[in-house]
């Protein structure tokens, strides 16, 4: 460990608490002691410096390719007065969003920028040099001109070695060009792509609806909705439901404004449609009568990743109206997805129909491993619509290839067993009939660079 960081850009975040920072700086520093090195990260211009500095830590700034880095390094040097000028966090690509191209910087202009920086004698931290996987419900958002973006699985970021940890053309170009401000080659092999396989198709059977997903859970009760922070619940899903005690209009108006940040709408276990923060479509109308149950399953679909997130709280976080009137009391289901209620024990030998594709279900897929060497692969879900992979147990992340750009998901060879278990939670719709089978195959090849939609809109929202 060469450096450790204190906050991250807290420049850019408007409450400027210095008391806040001394006491993050002083908390380090007690436990790591005097020599480690504490440094801050603030964008390149004078504004960010006002709050970001932290007397005790280096100051250091951070762009991507294109900036202006003369301008960039003289607003550090003008709070920094002394030390190296440093770029703590080099932008070599950039982070992607659901229904959005995938993020691309040209390798040239990445080249360009680094050299620039390496001649003024300047230390580079690459971020990312390899972006990663978001496995499981740990994917971020962003909120851009006010709207609700969140991340994908993949944490791909165009980095130069890419989500399955091979080298890209980017790879190279920036080891050329640390190889000008040296005697030589950076020492160390240059890695190699490394094999992948292909496995399947493999027949998808269905097992689980909402019925038998609620019958598995827990349930905690309360007058008014309760958000996931409320409950003790961090991430993944959770259902609410109520019964309707008066008879509403036909259609009835079911409006929530408080959703983060989608939700499935159910009446008496039949899906009915959907709400969306992502689109801003917070009322669906609705068949419905007194008596009848209506049911909410809430997904959270990624925490905002800087200051616009503090008061993220996730589910349900106002009151739910239907034809004008409060809905009370309510009943919450939280669903965490490190497993799915109810699937460790089935029984694989059991025959399902498909009869019901629409809404929550749960499908599955039994097989062995190849004979020969395991290696990693791909997740291809095509035709399907928006849901949670787990592959032996471990969630692989959501899927979503309706949106993209994200259309495969990385699956690391480690995860494999002799025998193993795939299962796809689909929220929406699989692409089974009762005369056609849904499958899934492992494929070589990632795709995260998909189609997307027309101006990122989600048509399952408007059907």
């Amino acid at each position: 460990v060469l450096m450790l960081q204190v906050e991250n850009e807290y420049g850019s975040y408007e409450a400027c608490d210095f008391v806040y920072t001394t006491h993050l700086k002083d908390v380090m520093r007690r436990y790591l002691g005097p020599d480690a090195l504490l440094y801050t990260t603030d964008g390149g211009g004078d504004d960010f410096f006002k709050c970001g500095k932290n007397d005790g830590a280096y100051s250091t700034v951070d762009f991507g390719a294109g900036a202006d880095v003369v301008a960039s390094f003289a607003a550090q040097r003008r709070h920094q007065e002394r030390g190296p000028l440093m770029n703590s966090e080099f932008y070599p690509g950039w982070i992607d969003h659901w229904g959005e191209k995938h993020a691309h910087v040209n390798a040239s202009s990445v080249a360009k920028t680094l050299r620039q920086m390496l001649s003024m004698n300047a230390s580079v931290n690459i971020y990312m040099f390899h972006g990663g996987t978001s496995f499981g419900c740990t994917s971020g958002a962003n909120i851009i001109n006010g709207v609700y973006a969140p991340n994908p699985t993949s944490y791909d970021f165009d980095a130069p070695m890419n989500e399955a940890g091979d080298p890209t053309e980017k790879f190279e170009v920036l080891r050329n060009v640390i190889s000008e401000f040296l005697p030589g080659p950076p020492p160390g092999p240059v890695p190699s792509p490394k094999e992948k396989m292909a496995l399947g198709p493999f027949t998808m059977r269905r097992v689980m609806g909402l019925a038998e997903i609620m019958a598995a859970g827990s349930i905690k009760t309360s007058k008014f909705p309760l958000s996931f922070e409320q409950v003790g619940h961090g991430h993944g899903l959770m259902i609410y439901y109520t019964k309707i005690s008066f008879q509403p209009r036909d259609p009835a108006l079911l409006r929530i404004p408080g959703l983060r940040d989608r939700g499935y709408v159910y009446v008496e276990n039949e899906y009915r449609g959907l709400l969306s923060r992502m689109d801003n479509v917070y009322d669906i109308l609705v068949p419905i009568k007194k008596g009848q149950t209506l049911a909410i399953v809430v997904e959270n679909q990624g925490r905002v990743a800087d200051a616009n997130g503090n008061n993220d709280t996730k589910g349900i976080i106002s009151n739910v109206t239907l034809s004008g009137m409060i809905l009370t009391p309510w009943a919450m289901m939280p669903i965490p997805l490190e497993e799915i209620p109810g699937l460790r024990n089935i029984d694989s030998s059991i025959h399902f129909q498909h009869e019901h594709t629409e809404g929550i279900g749960a499908y599955f897929a039994d097989f062995p491993a190849p004979e020969d060497e395991v290696l990693d692969t791909f997740l291809q879900v095509d035709g399907w619509k928006k849901g949670f992979a787990f592959l032996n147990n471990f969630n692989l992340g959501r899927y979503w290839p309706v949106m993209g750009p994200q259309m495969t998901l990385y699956v690391p060879s480690v995860l494999f067993r002799k025998h193993n278990r795939l299962i796809l939670l689909e929220l929406e719709r699989a692409p089974c009939s009762l005369f056609e089978d849904c499958s899934v195959e492992f494929v070589k090849t990632p795709v995260i660079n998909g189609t997307v939609p027309v101006n990122g809109a989600d048509d399952s929202v408007r059907s």
